[in-house]
């Protein structure tokens, strides 16, 4: 979450999303996705359904101090359609085309069956 802002994964991001590749992030790392920027000028995560790492999970871990942000308030600064799971630590995935995220780190099978499930079809 620290270093995932960078220009080169963000143009990375943009060409696979482009190319009609899957796009996929897990816990924190729908934090690499806040500054990726598409083709055709708009924000990748405009509109789109996301989840990653909730502020009550960082709470609950007691790490609201050590991170540089609070991620889903970054989403959804984004304008993303940002949701999560009402119980903490508990597997949750939001889909929007090519695009999963998975909340945290019990959500990532759920996402690789998703990424699966969506590379079959």
């Amino acid at each position: 979450m620290f270093d995932f802002g960078g220009t080169e994964l963000a143009a990375l991001t943009a060409r696979f999303h482009d190319s009609g590749r899957i796009v996929s992030a897990v816990c924190h790392g729908p934090a690499a996705l806040l500054n990726v920027t598409l083709a055709q000028g708009r924000p990748l995560l405009e509109n789109r359904n996301v989840t990653g790492y909730s502020w009550p999970e960082e709470e609950a871990a007691r790490r609201e101090d050590a991170v540089p942000f609070d991620l889903q308030d970054a989403l959804r600064k984004r304008g993303a359609n940002y949701s999560h799971t009402a119980k903490p630590f508990q597997p949750y995935v939001a889909q929007y085309g090519s695009m999963i995220a998975g909340q945290n780190p019990a959500s990532a099978r759920p996402v690789a069956e998703a990424v699966v499930a969506r590379r079959t079809t």
